[in-house]
């Protein structure tokens, strides 16, 4: 619902930052991210910018144009369909992008099982040196 005054400042960042966390989670950062909570969580629950500084620049422009159509697409109403007609290459290169990101987060899942499974008993009192 738009009232027609402008934002204030503290509204302007809080929708920046939600911005920021939406394009962030659709790029898959959270599987990235440094912070275990992100991680676990599988979306962003830390500082967005931080992942973003930090990833944009591994991502193509196609990709990052994609996001940024569905993110204006979302606030504008439109459907994942009618943004991926209005830019289809970049939303492309965006499910190519993801595609990538969930088989990383599927090796990852994989490695960490089989990492688990492999670790040595626990040393008791008796058996420290």
């Amino acid at each position: 619902m738009q009232t027609g005054k402008p934002l204030t400042r503290e509204a302007e960042e809080q929708l920046l930052m939600i911005i920021q966390r939406m394009r962030a989670n659709l790029l898959g950062f959270p599987h990235l991210c440094i912070k275990t909570l992100c991680r676990r969580a599988d979306k962003c629950l830390a500082d967005p910018d931080m992942c973003m500084a930090r990833f944009a620049p591994l991502v193509s422009e196609d990709v990052r144009s994609g996001v940024d159509a569905l993110v204006m697409g979302k606030f504008d109403g439109l459907s994942y369909d009618e943004v991926r007609e209005s830019a289809p290459s970049e939303v492309r290169a965006y499910e190519e992008w993801l595609r990538k990101i969930q088989e990383s987060q599927r090796d990852s899942r994989f490695f960490a099982q089989q990492k688990s499974r492999r670790a040595p008993p626990a040393l008791s009192a008796s058996q420290d040196f």
